[in-house]
């Protein structure tokens, strides 16, 4: 029986605090047939430096610029289809993972021909507690999830998180890559509604956990860059839904809009009103590439 070969992509900027951790955990992995790729992304502290003398079993792509979340990804997942990846997991830094994890993912991809992306449940990244995320995304099935074995094989998401995220090489070959008009954030979901519409099924694997701090590799300098990226990136999404009219997207253009207004405007917030003109440029700016964006993705729809 041929056991499936994975790719555990891991994009670093900067992560040289989270990488040993990160890395460590994956040398103690179970599952038997898969290799690890470090993309770094520009980084200017020790990271790249750190992994070549301390894991000399990871593949290092060294990115001159930083690319962002999407087109860093995108060059190692290129690297592992060309390798002949049958599955691609991109692992965010500042993760842990628990040793039976990708044996539990590629135990459902395996079984279920038309799940085509799944994810982990998620803990903080000190405990076994289940952190914001997994609280969030599926508060019906918290209390089961706390026995493994009470848990569903799988629960069907819209949307699962990008810090853990797995995809079958079929999925790249049919959608393509991560979508670079998301610099950051966003890129997941976006990604993960072009399957679904294309007739594939996103998995959420509860017997698969790993630990997650959830924004660690993020400056805490950097929120304000952070908030902008997020926001331009929801506005993007909710603009390019192919399910949607033009006319629709628009009007989803401005509930987004009003949606944030609201938010800014009590308690008065100048500096997100700053970052949310600013974003209007850039859609203004970029009017034609979101335009294409969701012409492109229609042709998915099956």
């Amino acid at each position: 029986m041929n056991v499936p070969l994975v790719y555990v992509i891991v994009l670093n900027y900067n992560g040289a605090g989270w990488l040993n951790t990160c890395l460590a955990s994956l040398r103690d992995t179970t599952y038997g047939n898969f290799r690890v790729i470090l993309v770094d992304n520009g980084s200017q502290d020790d990271s790249v430096h750190m992994v070549r003398a301390a894991f000399s079993q990871v593949e290092i792509i060294e990115n001159e610029v930083n690319l962002g979340f999407s087109e860093g990804n995108n060059v190692g997942i290129k690297r592992a289809l060309n390798a002949g990846a049958d599955y691609v997991v991109l692992l965010n830094p500042d993760t842990k993972v628990t040793a039976n994890w990708l044996a539990e993912i590629v135990e459902i991809g395996e079984n279920e021909p038309l799940v085509g992306i799944l994810g982990p449940l998620q803990y903080d990244y000190a405990s076994n507690e289940f952190n914001t995320w997994t609280k969030s995304a599926v508060p019906p099935h918290l209390i089961e999830s706390e026995q493994a074995n009470a848990c569903p094989a799988w629960l069907a998401m819209d949307w699962v998180e990008g810090s853990c995220f797995a995809v079958k090489r079929e999925i790249f070959l049919r959608l393509g890559y991560l979508d670079p008009i998301y610099f950051s954030f966003y890129e997941e979901i976006d990604f993960c509604r072009r399957a679904a519409c294309a007739g594939y099924q996103i998995a959420l694997v509860p017997k698969c956990r790993i630990h997650h701090h959830r924004g660690g590799t993020w400056n805490i300098q950097k929120n304000r860059q952070r908030d902008y990226l997020c926001d331009r990136g929801q506005f993007i999404y909710s603009m390019t839904d192919p399910r949607r009219t033009i006319w629709g997207n628009l009007k989803w253009w401005l509930i987004t809009l009003g949606t944030k207004m609201k938010e800014l405007l009590w308690p008065p917030n100048i500096d997100r009103l700053v970052t949310l003109v600013q974003i209007q440029v850039f859609l203004v700016a970029n009017g034609l590439n979101v335009y294409n964006k969701w012409k492109r993705d229609q042709v998915l729809i099956a």
